[in-house]
């Protein structure tokens, strides 16, 4: 039987020939595709340095373009980007806040020193001082008072009024610094001024409501003073007060609840271009699960605010109430050196209520940015105006779209329109979720 003849065993490193084969390039290690894991390396073996695979080898802060990063907010960063927006847009908001807390201080003192002028010449006329007054002076004094009694109702009007015009504008310069945008004088009343309709109306509601609770509490007030017959006793008046302290718990603590949750409606109105019960809706809704951490942060602001009131006004009270009786050593200048010292005190209030007013509705402005990102991925909308680099000269996040029912969306689920982003710039992509089982294993 013939046998074929057999080939000489082929060197793997050579071609057919025996010649060499040419060195084949080195390939750069396969990255793992999505859903697919590195192949583990054999006991024994040293891990190789480079990145890791699985997104984990290093922590890439969310960004923060301006005042605040674009995250859950927590209590110093509201606090430190209220400070910062109203120092970075500082003619928007302390000189707006600085020139309706003097138009409300002129129109409080014109009323104030002309009903104080006429109650001090009844005061210190002859026919007062001297003698037994007649009923008809006492009648001008009381008409007197109770004209003053009214004027301080318009002059509080008017005064929540502009307060909640001021409020809804100056959200405008704080979201915009959020996206490290300055804001000027005008651009933040041309923003406002389409919505200012609505903002007077919601002071209008709010007034409306407390002069209802009042009417309320009065009327329960009475209710109780008749049934248990004090109107007409000798220790009337001291149920009255009884009863009106027992009273006003309860109303205190329904007003303040009920103040929190209603808190960023002019926000509402401003960001998102929406009616007036739909802001009392939409702050409704924001709030909800989050009332105490509202309240906090809100009391804590007012907190800092009164003391930085107090410490500039302190002084300057005592230093009036040490002067004025040097300056008016009788009765004939008293009115003169009392005027002078209103006039005085009420500048300085102004001044000193710019300031608290800007650093309060700034941190109104920064809770509301924060409980939106909590709910509506508020910070992917304002994430993707900042990688756009352009001021359109607008409020950031007006044109999102507000979902329908505010609440906590499922994992995964985020307002239409708005999709999670996949990961930060300069971050490696998150890891996926384990194989139930490793090759070869």
């Amino acid at each position: 039987m013939t046998q074929e003849p057999k080939e000489p065993p082929v060197d793997p490193g050579q071609g057919p020939a025996g010649s060499p084969l040419p060195a084949a390039p080195e390939q750069p290690p396969a990255q793992p595709q999505w859903g697919q894991y590195a192949p583990q390396p054999q006991w024994g073996q040293p891990q190789q340095p480079g990145p890791n695979p699985y997104g984990y080898n290093q922590y890439v802060a969310p960004p923060k373009p301006g005042v605040i990063p674009l995250r859950p907010l927590r209590l110093g960063e509201v606090l430190d980007g209220a400070f910062q927006a109203a120092r970075r847009n500082g003619k928007a908001m302390f000189g707006s806040a600085l020139i309706f807390q003097v138009i409300t201080a002129v129109i409080t003192l014109a009323i104030t020193l002309s009903a104080l002028g006429r109650f001090s010449s009844n005061i210190f006329a002859d026919s007062l001082s001297q003698t037994a007054p007649t009923e008809a002076q006492l009648n001008g004094l009381a008409g007197t008072m109770l004209q003053l009694f009214i004027a301080v109702g318009v002059v509080s009007i008017i005064s929540a009024l502009m307060e909640m015009v001021l409020q809804g504008a100056l959200v405008v310069p704080v979201l915009r610094a959020t996206l490290n945008r300055k804001t000027e004088f005008g651009q933040m009343w041309r923003l406002v001024k389409p919505r200012i309709g609505s903002l007077l109306l919601l002071a209008l509601v709010y007034a409306a409501a407390t002069f209802l609770a009042i009417a309320v509490y009065a009327g329960i007030l009475i209710g109780l003073l008749v049934a248990t017959n004090s109107m007409g006793s000798s220790s009337g008046g001291l149920a009255a007060l009884g009863f009106g302290l027992l009273l006003s718990l309860p109303f205190l603590a329904a007003g303040i609840w009920v103040g929190v949750k209603v808190m960023l409606a002019p926000a509402s109105i401003v960001v998102e271009d929406i009616g007036v019960f739909a802001a009392i809706k939409r702050s409704w809704q924001l709030t909800r699960q989050n009332w105490w951490r509202t309240f906090g942060i809100a009391a804590l602001a007012a907190i800092i605010a009164s003391v930085i009131g107090g410490i500039i006004t302190t002084p300057v009270t005592l230093l009036l109430g040490l002067l004025l009786p040097v300056m008016s050593p009788n009765p004939d200048q008293l009115m003169g050196t009392t005027a002078l010292a209103t006039v005085i005190s009420s500048l300085i209030g102004a001044l000193v209520g710019a300031v608290t007013v800007a650093f309060q509705t700034g941190v109104m402005a920064l809770i509301y940015v924060d409980l939106r990102m909590r709910r509506d991925g508020f910070d992917v909308t304002l994430l993707k105006e900042s990688e756009s680099g352009k001021d359109d000269g607008g409020i950031p996040g007006r044109g999102a779209p507000a979902p329908a029912a505010v609440g906590h969306y499922p994992t995964g689920q985020f307002p239409q329109g708005q999709q999670p982003p996949t990961q930060y710039p300069g971050q490696n992509p998150p890891a996926p979720n384990p194989p139930s089982q490793y090759p070869g294993q």
